[in-house]
């Protein structure tokens, strides 16, 4: 019966309204009495060959405004084929991506094509964090409120529809003006002067005394300006489903002690030591070795800039039967418990590191190593139990991910 008030509930708040599309989306998605069940819902719509999260709610909500290609995902495929989708159990339905539904407790899910005009411009998503949490009722229930949402486009005039895609296109249009601008207009030149500045650093050049003080500060922020172009560029990618990985047989040992190896010169440089604890034999993952080796290198790298002169970061490789954890720990300050929720978001710095390090960083490096480790089909986690110092740990299988994009 709840569910039922619900439906009117939404209906009323659709006839209060301005009619605005918007309004009506949030009106469906705000009303959770119809599907009680689930824990979160989505309004996912269609842009040529992307698709994006126009409303959400519960667990899903902070996902609004995600952009995904239309092949990706079982929502794509809702769309693709006009048909309403179930998914019983995402544990082990190979349509979804496994990593994308755990973040947002996703276990079943029931999608319903949204039609207009003779075509299908979006989808209706409801989520739950159990096994087969929806019914033939539930998906009736659910067909009955994508009419409103047909209603909802066909209010939008024609004009406003044309104005709100070219709005769209320029904004795309000037993206892509950006990432190219940063990638030949600043990424090329920054390589040419660090590789002088650095030539300068290491003595192959004599330089007046004064001066070598001068040339370490211009060395130290042209290495922080190339990492932050590096991020944005594979932060576009990331968004974009560009990024490349290459999967083949890796051994984990082999790839920590090259990690370790060669991020030892920073580390030496915040005055901390580095050990690997890692097994005398080898440990074979299908993996992409240099995305991991990244990875790992932002974590020790982190870990080293907050970490005080004298304290050693450990790297430590802990094999299983099925997958593998590698832990990076340090002895820093720790993380602060009101900081931890923000931890892996974009340009997410926490105030407690201010003036701990001269190596600032650009706050995308942990955003960007939590997107790569669930590519690889794994988990990147603080582990909650250290308040003083720090451990992530990468969670990884030892066989082949399915590679797709961050969709559910």
């Amino acid at each position: 019966m709840n569910r039922f008030r619900g439906l009117i509930a939404i209906q009323q708040r659709i006839a209060a309204g301005s009619g605005a599309l918007q309004d009506v989306l949030q009106a469906i998605v705000d009303e959770t009495s119809v599907m009680p069940q689930a824990n979160g819902v989505v309004i996912e719509l269609r842009d040529a060959d992307q698709l994006y999260y126009a409303a959400a709610s519960g667990s899903s909500a902070p996902m609004v405004g995600l952009r995904l290609p239309l092949n990706a995902s079982l929502s794509g495929m809702s769309i693709l084929t006009g048909q309403p989708l179930q998914c019983d159990d995402s544990e082990t339905d190979s349509r979804v991506n496994r990593a994308a539904c755990r973040r947002v407790g996703l276990r079943s899910m029931i999608v319903v094509p949204i039609p207009h005009q003779g075509q299908t411009v979006g989808v209706l998503k409801y989520h739950a964090p159990q096994i087969a949490a929806f019914t033939d009722e539930d998906m009736l229930v659910a067909h009955l409120l994508v009419g409103p949402i047909a209603v909802g486009f066909s209010s939008i005039a024609e004009a406003d529809a044309q104005k709100a895609s070219a709005e769209l296109r320029k904004i795309v249009q000037l993206k892509e003006q950006f990432v190219s601008s940063v990638n030949h207009e600043l990424r090329t030149p920054l390589t040419s002067i660090s590789g002088a500045l650095t030539l300068l650093t290491s003595g192959a050049v004599e330089l007046p005394e004064t001066a070598a003080p001068l040339i370490e500060i211009a060395a130290r922020n042209a290495k922080r300006l190339k990492r932050l172009v590096d991020d944005l560029l594979d932060l576009d990618r990331i968004d974009g489903g560009k990024l490349k990985y290459v999967i083949e047989e890796t051994d984990l040992c082999a790839l920590l002690l090259d990690v370790v190896e060669q991020t030892s010169p920073f580390a030496a440089e915040a005055g901390v030591r580095l050990t690997l604890d890692a097994p005398r034999r080898p440990v074979l993952a299908m993996t992409d070795g240099d995305r991991l080796f990244q990875v790992v290198a932002n974590l020790i790298s982190n870990a080293a800039k907050f970490s005080p002169a004298g304290s050693t970061v450990q790297v430590i490789l802990l094999p299983a039967s099925a997958g593998a954890r590698i832990r990076v720990v340090d002895e820093g300050p720790g993380i602060p418990a009101e900081f931890r929720p923000r931890l892996f978001d974009r340009f997410s710095q926490s105030p407690h590191t201010e003036g701990l390090s001269n190596m600032p960083g650009t706050g995308l490096g942990l955003a960007i190593s939590r997107s790569i480790v669930e590519q690889l089909g794994g988990k990147l986690d603080l582990d909650e139990t250290y308040f003083t110092g720090a451990a992530f740990e990468i969670s990884l299988p030892l066989r082949a991910p399915a590679l797709r994009q961050d969709a559910a």
